[in-house]
C-alpha cells in the first residue's frame, strides 16, 4: 500500500463524511469540510519515523514492531511541536490545530481502549473521530503488503460491528448511509 495515496484517500473520505454530517450536526459549517479533508491527509505523518522494513513487512508484526507502529501518533505530536516552533515547515498554519487533532488522536477508540492516550467518546476531537472511520475503511478496502483488499461489504460490516467500541456510533451511521456513495470512485 502506498502511504501517500492512503493519506489522500483518507482525506477525501473525511471531507465527504464531514459534508454528509452538515445535516446532522450544528457544530459544523460548510467551510469545515475542506479543512477536515486537508488535515486528515496528514493523519499518518508520524509514520515517517517508522522504519520501512516494519511498515512494509509482508508478514505479521512482532509485539515489539506493533509497539513501534503504535507510536506514530506520538511521533506526529513531536513533529507538530517542531512545526509550531518554526523549526520545520510544510503544513499550512491554518491547518495546524486540526492536523494535530487528527494525527495524534485518530487511533483513540470511542470506548477509551485506543492509543496513545486512552481518550474516550466526545473527548476525542471530532476530526479524529471522523478520520478514524475513514482510515479504517480505506485500510480494509485497500491492498496491504500482507493481504489483499477486503470487499466494501466486509468493511461496512466491520464498521457496524465496531460502532460504539472503536468508532463513534452516530458517525458510523452517517458514513454508511450518506458518505459511502463517495468511496467507490475513490478506490478506482
Amino acid at each position: 500500500m502506498d502511504e501517500q495515496q492512503h493519506m489522500q484517500r483518507v482525506g477525501r473520505l473525511t471531507g465527504a463524511l464531514t459534508r454528509a454530517l452538515f445535516h446532522h450536526r450544528r457544530d459544523l459549517a460548510p467551510r469545515d469540510a475542506p479543512l477536515f479533508e486537508q488535515a486528515a491527509q496528514y493523519h499518518d505523518i508520524g509514520k515517517i519515523w517508522i522504519p520501512p522494513e516494519i511498515l512494509m513487512k509482508p508478514s505479521q508484526l512482532t509485539e515489539e514492531e506493533k509497539g513501534i507502529v503504535q507510536q506514530h501518533p506520538v511521533f506526529s505530536e513531536m513533529l507538530l511541536v517542531q512545526v509550531r516552533a518554526g523549526v520545520l515547515s510544510g503544513i499550512p498554519g491554518h491547518l495546524l490545530e486540526l492536523t494535530a487533532d487528527c494525527a495524534i488522536y485518530h487511533h483513540e477508540w470511542w470506548n477509551g481502549k485506543g492509543y496513545p492516550y486512552g481518550l474516550q467518546g466526545r473527548k476525542i476531537p471530532l476530526v479524529a473521530r471522523i478520520a478514524t472511520i475513514c482510515d479504517a475503511y480505506d485500510a480494509m478496502t485497500s491492498d496491504r503488503v500482507y493481504r489483499k483488499a477486503h470487499s466494501h461489504e466486509f468493511a461496512c460490516e466491520e464498521l457496524k460491528v465496531n460502532a460504539g467500541t472503536q468508532f463513534d456510533p452516530n458517525l458510523v451511521k452517517v458514513f454508511l448511509k450518506s458518505a459511502i456513495r463517495h468511496t467507490t470512485a475513490m478506490h478506482s
